[in-house]
């Protein structure tokens, strides 16, 4: 079969609205650093998105996620409980806090973190001393609950925080991947109304290839105004008095810039149009899959409406030769992240619960096409291709 007319990129940025203006508007103020108009507006339209209370502006989704574990309290030495497969960001944030991750597997249904493995674990594996839980098995004090939502979806919230609330542990939902998704019609940053522990947060990311896109940047999002108060503080270096460059502890130039915040404002202008167009594209691989031996189509459970982020497909055979295929014929393809056990700064130095499945995506899974704006000729060609990739194989 000859190869595609034009590339098919995987996951790319759609600025079609007032991105331009907005940027313009900074560029003529000469509002460009992390103060301006916009990251205020920006912050209040977000929450308002999320139906959260408040929400913090930062450079990345690993900035405010590192800001979030700091504000759970972990310390060095101790562990934070999270999925096996996901973008390593999650644990590298882990890391910054010298702390340990440490692993549940995924489960089938739905691609996301296994509650039944979460909840053996807690059981299981750990031990109460004195009001705060430990790992039977490393030592280490478990320090809070670090569900990672995948793929545009959102694992079962209400489950995970039931658990965080039976074991007095802090909740931190990386939401980095499904902003504009909802589980049982709650936005993400909406209060969860099983979760009854010492403190949730939420945190999101508008990376490049994400929904909405402020070409870099993040936020964190809570309904506490202590919590967003503080928040707020460490992001900007800690901060108490601008004339005499007082800081009251260690803090971090963590804050979106005025600009990045302009393209914000626009993309939060879009992004119910480009959370529907995305659930289209799924709709119409699902429809062309339907039915093929060799391919499951991207899961979607009931309590949840997915933003189908990177749209997924697992196959019968091997991904790495139909992604490498894929490829020389211009079709963006990318298999499924590696399990962060098999990371080489993680590999050998985490405590897992086993990684079957997580395993098992990586080798199986793949991630296609799926741009907001991808034409429907372009979609019968991934699919063309794909099917005809598997066939050879």
């Amino acid at each position: 079969m000859g190869g595609c007319k034009e590339e098919i990129p995987l996951s790319v940025p759609c600025l079609k609205g007032n991105e331009w203006n907005y940027v313009k508007e900074c560029l003529d103020t000469n509002w460009v650093s992390y103060v301006g108009p916009f990251v205020k507006r920006f912050e209040k339209e977000l929450a308002v998105v999320t139906d959260a209370r408040h929400a913090v502006a930062m450079s990345s989704g690993t900035a405010a996620l590192h800001v979030a574990l700091i504000l759970a309290g972990v310390k060095p030495d101790e562990e934070v409980v999270m999925p096996a497969l996901t973008f390593v960001a999650p644990a590298n944030a882990v890391r910054y806090c010298g702390a340990w991750p440490v692993l549940i597997d995924i489960q089938g249904c739905d691609w996301q973190m296994d509650i039944d493995q979460l909840s053996h674990f807690l059981s299981d594996s750990c031990v109460r001393r004195r009001g705060l839980l430990f790992n039977k098995i490393t030592g280490r004090r478990v320090a809070a609950l670090l569900p990672v939502h995948l793929l545009g979806a959102m694992c079962d919230v209400d489950a995970v925080a039931e658990l965080a609330t039976m074991y007095e542990l802090p909740l931190i939902e990386d939401a980095a991947e499904c902003l504009g998704a909802t589980y049982k019609n709650r936005p993400i940053g909406a209060s969860t109304p099983a979760y009854n522990g010492p403190l949730r947060i939420v945190v999101t990311s508008f990376n490049g290839n994400k929904v909405m896109t402020t070409g870099g940047g993040g936020a964190l999002l809570a309904n506490e105004n202590s919590v967003a108060d503080r928040a707020m503080h460490l992001s900007t270096t800690a901060k108490v008095d601008d004339f005499e460059f007082l800081h009251d502890e260690v803090g971090y130039n963590y804050r979106l810039t005025n600009i990045a915040a302009a393209l914000g404002v626009a993309q939060l202008e879009q992004l119910n149009d480009h959370v529907e167009f995305k659930r289209m594209v799924a709709h119409r691989y699902e429809g062309i899959f339907l039915g093929h031996s060799h391919i499951t189509a991207h899961p979607e459970a009931r309590q949840c409406r997915s933003t189908f982020w990177l749209y997924t497909v697992l196959l019968d055979i091997q991904s790495k030769p139909i992604v490498e295929y894929l490829n020389s014929k211009g079709i963006m393809a990318r298999r499924v992240w590696l399990p962060i056990t098999d990371v080489p700064p993680f590999k050998d130095k985490v405590f897992s619960t086993g990684c079957q499945m997580a395993n098992h995506l990586h080798e199986y899974a793949l991630n296609i096409p799926c741009s907001v704006g991808i034409t429907p000729g372009q979609i019968e060609t991934v699919a063309e291709q794909l099917t005809f990739a598997i066939s050879r194989h």
